[in-house]
């Protein structure tokens, strides 16, 4: 009697585990049915909502190529340079003269700008740029480039022929022997004429029959040159 009371109380306990499991799945389908959808809508929304105000508060910065400016030539003699360049179109370039800021143009529609009438001292002139668009947001620095202004004319010495020489030994030459400077470039009547390391030269100059007029010119890479004439005359 006792084990079968226990038996029929353990089946009752048993039947209502079952019946409170299938209640409780059952709940769980309603208030999803009901209320999950919208739970789920509402979470994506909400992780949207976050993206989009992370965008908003680091906005991308639009990247601008530095510049490229055209070389300058190794040296001159000129007070004002043009420098030349390209760059982005609709912005701003900036050009830098010896490390400071000296000017600001617009680069054309065909990404071209020039700067003209930059005045410049005697000595070593560097020169950059960078550009600058619409929201002031700026460029890397271009390439520096840079030349030597030299107003100083080069020395020149003509040792022979002195002026109104008369040659007739037959040759139908004359020697010219001088000095100048280092690395300067000398001619003749424009004839070029070897110079060496020291700055000597030696040329066996051709003659015409009766009055010669010799021009020595030497000029130094800057554009300065300083002439030198001298009267032969050849008797054959």
């Amino acid at each position: 009697m006792v084990s079968s009371r226990l038996r029929r109380f353990e089946e009752k306990n048993a039947t209502r585990r079952i019946a409170i499991a299938i209640f409780g799945s059952i709940a769980i389908l309603v208030f999803l049915a009901l209320f999950g959808v919208r739970i789920l809508i509402g979470f994506s929304l909400l992780i949207d909502r976050i993206r989009g105000g992370t965008q908003q508060q680091t906005p991308q910065q639009t990247l601008i190529l530095a510049p490229v400016l055209d070389p300058l030539p190794e040296a001159t003699k000129s007070a004002i340079l043009t420098v030349y360049g390209r760059g982005a179109p609709k912005t701003e370039a900036a050009l830098y003269l010896n490390g400071e800021e000296y000017k600001k143009v617009g680069v054309n529609e065909d990404g071209t700008f020039e700067i003209s009438g930059i005045p410049v001292e005697e000595g070593k002139v560097t020169l950059n740029a960078k550009l600058i668009d619409e929201k002031n947001t700026s460029s890397d620095f271009s390439n520096t480039i840079s030349t030597l202004v030299d107003r100083t004319a080069p020395k020149l010495v003509v040792d022979k022929p002195e002026d109104n020489t008369t040659i007739n030994d037959g040759t139908h030459k004359v020697t010219v022997n001088g000095i100048t400077d280092e690395d300067m470039k000398v001619t003749i009547n424009d004839r070029i004429v070897v110079v060496k390391a020291d700055g000597s030269f030696t040329y066996s100059m051709p003659l015409n029959d009766g009055e010669n007029k010799l021009a020595i010119i030497a000029r130094d890479p800057a554009g300065n040159e300083t002439k030198v004439e001298r009267k032969v005359i050849y008797q054959p």
